[in-house]
């Protein structure tokens, strides 16, 4: 368990706590693209790291984002005129750069100093993959932007979906670092649901997970922030079930998925201490995607401006419990939704000092610790996971069958034969299979 104190530390993101510092030392999302797609648009409201901004793309097609309240009186720049370079706040006509400078001071003085003294809120932006990027640390901390595989991928083999959680941004990650609940949380038990749902999806993976409930659980740092592996026993000792997933500061992980799969990057965003959006970016180099299978397994599809599903825990999230009989464990419909019920379920931010871990908590143990420890680090001065220049972002987790006496951290080397049609890595020593 935490103290009280740590927990603090691992759940505040506002401008000057130490979490917030350090997320604000990373390239982050801000918004989807869909939702300043329009040149000259209606700005949209952003909650980010526990700050009101406005992201935008002016008439010219360039998109800024920017502190949402008028350094003047504090209006909101939602309601701004969206014009070339900036926003103009409605009430006096200021005009707010992109690049922070105030452009415009229409009621007052021609040669007011005021547009010299002041300034206003904006961060540097960058469009990738979708989403709309932005840096909100210190100019000189900001570190390369990472060219992750997906960024690039034409749309047809990418999903970027984006979706409200009404708990601390922890709650969803720790999650994702817990190899064992998808044996419970996700097992389904009817075989027309769970081809609908995992098989239907195209993760086969998942459904080979469920024989083994209890993986034995590894975990080691790696110059971007950690890697987990979950080894699974099979019905023939000498064979192993695999799944890693890589994690990459401040909030991101590669989530396992097997031979030929579509694969799954995450994002866990906080809004501020109390509610978090989670990208998940659906992905596959090799061909198109299929939409609708993914939505009607993970159920997370959301629409802007809120990215909210119906669920919510005063509904119960829509919990069926007499599916619960002979349907799936949860008797939640989608797997997003079942994370999220589970997560949300502890209110919004759990007190980690009433908490008792277990093996199985291994992996979530593991992050704590070394997130705080990089908050140190951070305070002291050295250098950051995955901010150093020439950083390799191009990971790849894996879900997959090989021998049991092969090192856990080789997943992705027998992932990548299988797919070659090999029966091993190259120049691996031989094995029987």
């Amino acid at each position: 368990m935490l103290t009280s104190e740590d927990n603090k530390r691992l759940t505040q993101v506002g401008p000057g706590t130490p979490l917030g510092n350090f997320f604000r030392r990373y390239w982050i999302p801000a918004a989807v693209l869909e939702e300043i797609k329009e040149p000259g648009g209606a700005p949209v409201r952003v909650g980010l790291l526990g700050e009101k901004l406005v992201a935008y793309r002016d008439p010219d097609g360039k998109p800024g984002l920017m502190k949402e309240h008028c350094p003047h009186r504090g209006a909101s720049l939602a309601y701004g005129r969206n014009e070339v370079g900036g926003l103009r706040c409605l009430y006096h006509g200021w005009k707010m750069g992109t690049c922070g400078k105030i452009l415009d001071m229409p009621a007052e003085p021609a040669d007011t100093r005021m547009k010299i003294m002041l300034t206003h809120g904006s961060y540097p932006v960058k469009e990738a993959g979708g989403i709309l990027w932005t840096y909100m640390g210190p100019a000189d901390k900001m570190p390369p932007f990472p060219e992750f595989p997906w960024t690039n991928l034409p749309p047809e083999k990418l999903l970027v979906v984006k979706m409200y959680q009404d708990s601390n941004y922890l709650q969803g990650l720790e999650g994702d670092l817990d190899p064992a609940h998808p044996n419970y949380l996700h097992r389904d038990f009817d075989e027309a649901i769970a081809r609908q749902s995992w098989t239907g999806a195209g993760w086969q993976s998942i459904s080979d997970l469920m024989s083994d409930g209890a993986p034995a659980i590894h975990v080691e740092e790696t110059p971007q922030l950690m890697r987990v592996g979950a080894v699974r026993k099979t019905a023939d000792p000498a064979m192993a079930y695999v799944r890693t997933t890589e994690w990459i500061a401040p909030f991101y992980t590669h989530i396992a998925t097997g031979p030929h799969e579509s694969q799954l990057f995450k994002a866990w965003l906080p809004i501020d201490d109390e509610s978090c959006f989670t990208f998940y970016i659906h992905h596959d180099a090799r061909k198109s995607l299929d939409v609708p299978a993914i939505y009607a397994n993970w159920g997370h599809r959301a629409d802007p401006p809120l990215y909210r599903t119906p669920h919510t825990v005063a509904n119960m999230h829509l919990q069926d419990r007499k599916m619960m009989v002979d349907g799936n464990f949860s008797g939640v419909t989608g797997a997003a939704i079942q994370d999220r019920a589970v997560q949300e379920s502890m209110g919004p931010i759990f007190d980690r000092t009433q908490e008792h871990l277990g093996t199985s908590d291994k992996a979530v143990i593991f992050y704590r610790r070394l997130i705080l420890r990089k908050l140190r680090e951070m305070e002291q001065g050295l250098e950051l996971p995955g901010t150093a220049p020439g950083t390799n972002f191009d990971q790849r987790a894996a879900s997959v069958y090989m021998p049991s006496d092969a090192p856990w951290q080789e997943a992705v080397k027998w992932i990548e034969a299988q797919e070659a049609g090999e029966a091993q890595p190259a120049g691996d020593k031989e094995r029987s299979l």
